[in-house]
C-alpha cells in the first residue's frame, strides 16, 4: 500500500495494521525522516478488549506526528525478525509533506 498524507506541526495521523504476531511477525520502520515526521506503533489489546483465541490477528495502532516543516517518506515492513534474507509478508508506504501550523 503506498500513500500520501499532508500534516501540519504536531498533527497526528493514525491507521490500522493487521498484526500476525502469533505467527512470528512483527511490523518495523524500516525508512522515517526523524527530524520531520515521529512514528509510534501500540497494540489495541488492554482491559477492555475480548478475549481473542491463541494466534488471532490483533489490530495494531501506527501514529504519525509531524514534527517540522518538510517532506518524509515513512516504510513500514511485516517480517519475521529472524528471516534476514526473507521478503516482508507486507509493506506500507507513506509519504508525508508537514506544513507550518
Amino acid at each position: 500500500m503506498e500513500k500520501k498524507i499532508t500534516l501540519k506541526v504536531n498533527e497526528v495521523f493514525q491507521l490500522q495494521l493487521d498484526s500476525l504476531g502469533g505467527a512470528g511477525y512483527s511490523w518495523v520502520v524500516t525508512e522515517n525522516n526523524e527530524t520531520v515526521t515521529s512514528v509510534t506503533m501500540t497494540t489495541e489489546e488492554g482491559a477492555g478488549t475480548k478475549k481473542r483465541p491463541p494466534g488471532a490477528a490483533v489490530k495494531l495502532k501506527v501514529k504519525i506526528r509531524g514534527l517540522k516543516p518538510g517532506n518524509s517518506h515513512i516504510t513500514l515492513v511485516q517480517k519475521r525478525i529472524w528471516e534476514t534474507d526473507t521478503a516482508p509478508a507486507d509493506t506500507v508506504g507513506i509519504t508525508v509533506t508537514v506544513t507550518e501550523k
